[in-house]
């Protein structure tokens, strides 16, 4: 199955989460105790969740409607993703 640009930009920011993250457990193992930057890491590191997410979501849509799946396994699937984001 071939990867497409945008899934490709998608595994790019899982990519980038995973170093933020990466950092802010570099802080904790080697007890840096700079508390702007654990701060700074975590903002980042939460904004960029949920900037994947909304990305996620548009290219989730695009593939359902370009596949034509049906409105309503689509809505039940936006519902669904919708009560997970907010259930967090």
């Amino acid at each position: 199955m071939a990867v497409s640009e945008n899934q490709t930009k998608l595994i790019h920011r899982i990519n980038r989460i995973q170093g933020q993250l990466e950092a802010i457990k570099n802080t904790i193992v080697t007890e840096e105790q700079d508390c702007e930057k654990a701060i700074l890491l975590l903002k980042a590191a939460h904004q960029a969740m949920k900037k994947f997410g909304e990305a996620y979501i548009h290219e989730y849509m695009d593939t359902c409607f370009k596949e034509k799946k049906s409105t309503q396994n689509i809505e039940a699937d936006v519902k669904k993703a919708i009560s997970a984001a907010f259930s967090l």
